[in-house]
């Protein structure tokens, strides 16, 4: 399995197939972040009871979801804790689930740090209301509408939601 057929599968909505060409990759590539970080996602969107009811995923499938996504986020912060894809994910998944706080300035220094990682830009955009961040924010949401992938549909959807909400802030 090629990382472009786990992009192609994920990108088709195909929630379980790609999450089996992503471990298959990551098998034999274990150091492909951006796919241990795409897969992070669609595990954690696996276990949200929307999307698992929505996309009529089996409950054998979203309990191995809610298995790996803890065992990938450990090992992705032990191997990878300086990548900021991984600190960024550990970070909002941790702040989405479980209300850990989400600092907003370590969300600005890391877009400061790493311009060319924009999805920090998503908190700032949306914590805000659309204020603080808006370049960044149009650039991500041009990015991830070519990539649509689960991440990229998330992220898309967060800042449209913000867009439509006419930029009322979403505390964290």
């Amino acid at each position: 399995m090629t990382f472009d057929d786990a992009l192609r599968l994920d990108r088709e909505g195909r929630m379980e197939d790609a999450t089996l060409a992503y471990e298959a990759l990551l098998s034999h590539d274990p150091r492909n972040v951006t796919a241990i970080v795409n897969l992070i996602v669609l595990y954690w969107q696996a276990t949200d009871f929307g999307v698992s009811a929505t996309r009529d995923l089996s409950t054998s499938f979203v309990a191995r979801a809610g298995e790996r996504l803890q065992e990938l986020l450990a090992s992705a912060n032990e191997r990878f804790a300086e990548d900021p894809q991984v600190w960024f994910w550990r970070k909002y998944i941790a702040w989405a689930d479980l209300g850990v706080p989400l600092d907003v300035q370590d969300c600005r220094n890391m877009l400061r740090l790493r311009p060319e990682y924009l999805e920090p830009a998503l908190v700032l955009f949306s914590s805000s209301g659309g204020t603080e961040a808006e370049a960044e924010a149009a650039q991500l949401l041009n990015q991830c509408s070519q990539v649509g992938t689960a991440r990229c549909r998330y992220v898309t959807s967060v800042i449209q939601g913000v867009l439509t909400r006419g930029g009322r802030p979403t505390p964290l």
